[in-house]
Order: C-alpha cells, then sequence, then structure tokens
C-alpha cells in the first residue's frame, strides 16, 4: 500500500461524504449536432482554468500508484504494447492538443474499462476476450481517450478546493479498486437523492454522449468501423437480457440506454466505409491473453475457429503449458517462416527456449530479432533476462542504461538493472536503481531506505554520494508535503464537522 493510500483508508467515508455534499454540479453543454459537420464541445477547456495539466498529471500519478497496489494488473509487454499501439493510433487522430494517453491491462474476466486522471486508462482482459473485432476493442478505447481529453473525471472532483491533489489521486483510485463499504454505498446513494440525483444523471449522460460522439470521430479517423461501437453497445445489451442480475460492469460504470444506442446508430451511419483490418494481430492477442490469464470465454473460441494461424498460435502456447517444447517449438518454426514480420512469434521462440532452460538458443534467437526490431521495447527486457541468465551482466547493464537513457518512464526495467549491477558487484548503484523503481511505483518510504542504503555502501564516490543525497532529500520533502497535505485535511474535517 501506498503513501497516501495508507493515510487516506481510514478516512475515506468521511472525505467521500464530504466530497458529496461540496461538490457543484459539473458543467453543461450543449451537444446538438447538425450533421457531421458540427463542433463537439471542448468543455475540458472549463476544468483547464481550475485544474493545470501539471496538477492533474500529479493527480494521475497517485491514482496509478494506488492502482498498481490494489488491482491484478496484467504485466505481459506484448499485449501491453498492442494495446498501447491502439491507444496511440486512436489518439493521434484527433486534431486537438491532449496530455499523453497511457494504457494498462487489469486482469479481470468482467467486461469493463475505465479512466483515471492524468491520462491513464484501464482495460480489463475480459473486454479484449469478449470483443468480436479490433474495432470493437477500439470503440471502447476511443471512448475512454474522449473522456480524457474531456477532463470528465476530474472536472467532477474538482469542485472540493480543499482537497489536496494526492488525496484527490488516491480517492478517485479507492473508488475505482471498489474501496468504499456497503454502509458508505447506502449514504452516497442517500445524499445523492436527497440533493440533486436527476442532475447528476442528467450530465453522466451527457459526459456518456459527447464520449460516444468523439469516439466515433476517433474510429473513422483512425481507419475504424464506427458502427463497431454500436455492435458493442448490443453485445452488452444482450448479455444483460440473457442474465438480468448481472450486467456488464462496463454498464454500470457507462449508463447504457436505447436512445443511446439509437444516436450512436445514427451518427456511426452518416460515416462512410471504413476499409476492413487484419483481424490476425487482435486474435493473437486474444490467444496470448486467454494463456496467460486462464480464461476462455465462448466469444473467444468463436473468433478464433476460423483462423489457422491464431489457432497454431494457441496451440503453441498450450503446448508450453504443458511442457511439451519440442511440440511447441515446431509450430512457432512454422509460423515464423511464414510470418517473418510479426515480432511476435520470435519473441514467444525465445520464451520457450528460456522456459525450457536453454538461454544460450534463446540469447541467439533475440540477438537475430533485435537486428532486424532494434529498439522493440519487449525483446529487449527478454534478451536481458538471457544475458543475466547467461551471466553476462555487463552487457546487459549497457544496453539497461541505453535504453532507460531514451525510455525513463519504463520504469519495469530497473529491476533487472539492479540485478546487474549487483552481479557485477556495484551494490550502491543496485539500491540506486531500486529506488528509482519504488518512486515511479509511489513507495517513497521504500526508496527513501533504498537510498539510505546505497549512500551506507562504503568506498561511495563523491559525486554519486551528492547526487544520491539529493535525491533522497527531495523524496523525504515530498513524504513531509504528504504528511502536511493530510494533517491539514483532518483539521478541516474536524472543523466542518464540529458543532458551531
Amino acid at each position: 500500500m501506498t503513501l497516501h493510500s495508507r493515510m487516506l483508508q481510514r478516512r475515506l467515508p468521511l472525505l467521500f461524504l464530504s466530497f458529496l455534499l461540496m461538490a457543484g454540479p459539473m458543467v453543461s453543454f450543449n451537444s446538438q449536432a447538425e450533421g457531421l459537420s458540427n463542433q463537439l464541445p471542448d468543455i475540458g477547456k472549463v476544468g483547464a482554468r481550475v485544474l493545470s495539466p501539471r496538477e492533474e498529471q500529479q493527480i494521475g500519478q497517485e491514482f496509478m500508484r494506488s492502482v498498481r497496489s490494489g488491482l491484478n494488473l496484467l504485466d505481459d509487454r506484448p499485449t501491453t504494447a498492442y494495446l498501447q499501439g491502439l491507444a496511440d493510433r486512436l489518439a493521434s487522430s484527433l486534431d486537438e492538443e491532449h496530455q499523453p494517453i497511457t494504457v494498462f491491462w487489469v486482469n479481470d474476466p468482467s467486461i469493463n474499462a475505465f479512466a483515471g486522471p492524468g491520462g491513464f486508462i484501464g482495460v480489463h482482459t475480459g473486454l479484449l476476450l469478449s470483443a468480436q473485432t479490433e474495432a470493437e476493442l477500439a470503440s471502447v478505447v476511443a471512448h475512454e481517450i474522449a473522456h480524457v481529453t474531456q477532463r470528465h473525471l476530474v472536472r467532477s472532483f474538482q469542485a472540493n478546493q480543499r482537497m489536496s491533489l494526492p488525496t484527490m489521486g488516491a480517492l478517485i483510485a479507492a473508488l475505482v479498486l471498489g474501496a468504499s463499504s456497503p454502509q458508505i454505498g447506502e449514504a452516497v446513494l442517500a445524499t445523492t437523492l436527497a440533493t440533486s440525483a436527476q442532475q447528476q444523471l442528467t450530465h453522466s449522460r451527457s459526459n456518456e454522449q459527447e464520449a460516444d460522439n468523439i469516439g466515433l470521430e476517433m474510429l473513422f479517423n483512425a481507419q475504424y468501423n464506427p458502427t463497431a461501437m454500436v455492435a458493442f453497445f448490443e453485445t452488452l445489451q444482450n448479455k444483460q437480457r440473457l442474465v438480468e442480475s448481472a450486467a456488464p460492469e462496463f454498464m454500470r460504470t457507462h449508463p447504457l440506454t436505447l436512445s443511446r444506442i439509437a444516436d450512436a446508430r445514427n451518427r456511426a451511419e452518416q460515416y462512410p466505409p471504413s476499409p476492413a483490418n487484419d483481424p490476425t494481430y487482435f486474435q493473437l492477442m486474444q490467444a496470448r491473453t486467454a494463456i496467460l490469464t486462464h480464461t476462455t470465454p465462448p466469444e473467444f473460441a468463436t473468433n478464433t475457429r476460423n483462423n489457422l494461424t491464431t489457432r497454431q498460435y494457441l496451440a503453441a502456447l498450450q503446448a508450453v503449458e504443458r511442457e511439451q517444447f519440442n511440440e511447441a517449438r515446431g509450430i512457432l518454426e512454422a509460423l515464423t517462416k511464414k510470418n517473418n514480420h510479426l515480432v511476435l512469434f520470435q519473441y514467444t521462440a525465445a520464451q520457450i527456449e528460456l522456459a525450457d532452460n536453454q538461454p544460450q538458443k534463446a540469447h541467439d534467437l533475440l540477438k537475430q530479432t533485435l537486428a532486424v526490431f532494434p529498439g522493440n521495447l519487449s525483446v529487449i527486457e527478454l534478451y536481458v533476462e538471457t544475458l543475466l541468465r547467461l551471466e553476462q551482466a555487463q552487457e546487459a547493464k549497457d544496453l539497461l542504461s541505453a535504453t532507460l537513457r531514451k525510455h525513463p518512464d519504463q520504469f519495469y526495467l530497473y529491476q533487472p538493472y539492479a540485478k546487474a549491477a549487483a552481479m557485477l558487484g556495484q551494490k550502491s548503484e543496485a539500491y540506486r536503481a531500486l529506488a528509482e523503481r519504488q518512486t515511479a511505483m509511489g513507495n517513497l518510504y521504500q526508496a527513501v531506505d533504498y537510498l539510505r542504503q546505497a549512500l551506507e555502501t562504503p568506498g561511495l564516490d563523491t559525486n554519486d554520494r551528492l547526487s544520491m543525497q539529493a535525491r533522497q532529500d527531495m523524496l523525504k520533502q515530498q513524504i513531509r508535503e504528504h504528511e502536511e497535505a493530510t494533517a491539514h485535511e483532518q483539521e478541516d474535517q474536524s472543523d466542518s464537522h464540529s458543532p458551531h
């Protein structure tokens, strides 16, 4: 649990009820359209006058720290790279400037997705496995990107001026994680009904309609079929009809009505037809995710039935699960020969060698792959793993240093970097790398402790000591600021509830 999540946990009921009582109505807007030439309202600019992009990013960082500690995220490089590529394709089709979009998989079989502050979007693996086409998956991601660009979530929280940025991020995460108890839920419902339930519901529907409209535009501009959004809505509605008491999670967080579906259909039909996308890579990602999550919904089985490449890849992964490595090798060799442009097959072939305790074979495969796909982060990470298995720590460390200089946000690479440094006897550098990883994860206390251990390493270079001391001082200052903000919030809450 992160610093601020710990502080927030015992105060969540009070903070949440206080927020509902003090939050004003969300900004309304007119989303009436006249054909496709209408200008969709950019209401995100209203929020920008209250929360700057930098402040929103701070909220997003705290949100993600809580999400990482509270949700089961799927840690798989190829599938994450696929999702990020899809999101980048959609976001790049927007004319307006927007904050960077970062997507991640939540290992959960339910059909859901959510947009957090700071451009972070979570997608449940159940959504990928239940989607019939990549365009359906893209329609949900586009919808969530629209929530981000219009800053719907943050604007609904910004009315509480007394809430600190870290607390706001942690509170939003707590709501996403379902941290509140049934008693809090009942109190929230009662408070909402007693104040402005109809107004809040209307604005919620307005936000959903706006996200749909912008999402449809993104789909078309990114060369996806906009009608995929309607198809996905209808799938959700059919699921609700089949099991009336168990509506898909997406419908609980994104109100779905007949008028909303009809409006989306009317707008989608105004766009000219889009070219069909090759479904192969989408289905390969479904196959990989099904094995990683041990989940095979009926929609996935239907999807893969008619695609030989996907069936073969799935068979190879299943063979690895049974430790039938020669069978898996044979399948991957055939797939690679037919599809040498797909780095996924070469990556998986190397994974098979590592699973069979053949790191040298994996090393040779990945070295060839990097020559063709230089800079591929998934391949680099796996190649580093083979180097460490072969005790080639210096080469691994050099490669990681170069990669982290280009991609400092890829904090997961600090873990193998620390291992390589430790293998080379560079203890202070190993501790410093672990500190950077913990900082990115939001575990500031642990980061400070790792830096303490680094500073206690004998024979530390003077420049390194000064640099690490400055880093430690900065982290301690962040901790003090968090603690002071928490103390002020507790005082405010105490004052607001004391008798006058």
